[in-house]
């Protein structure tokens, strides 16, 4: 089971409903709101936001088998 860890919380990733990503990208800002099972929704703030999307991205190429380029994993 993949778990989403921000600031003091963690959430397994089975336990999100629904995801609803807001950007700005003009301002360079990205914010993410959660649904979680039950109802109980998060919005979170920019790092936590950036956070989620960086391990949901992981979490995404590990399931679907997706190699990430060379040269993307030099520019960082």
């Amino acid at each position: 089971m993949t778990i989403f860890h921000f600031g003091k919380h963690s959430v397994p990733f089975s336990d999100v409903h629904d995801i609803n990503v807001e950007y700005k990208y003009h301002d360079n800002e990205i914010f993410v709101d959660l649904e979680l099972n039950g109802g109980a929704q998060l919005s979170l703030n920019l790092p936590d936001s950036l956070t989620f999307m960086e391990q949901f991205l992981k979490k995404i190429r590990e399931e679907k088998d997706i190699q990430v380029p060379a040269q993307v994993l030099s520019a960082r």
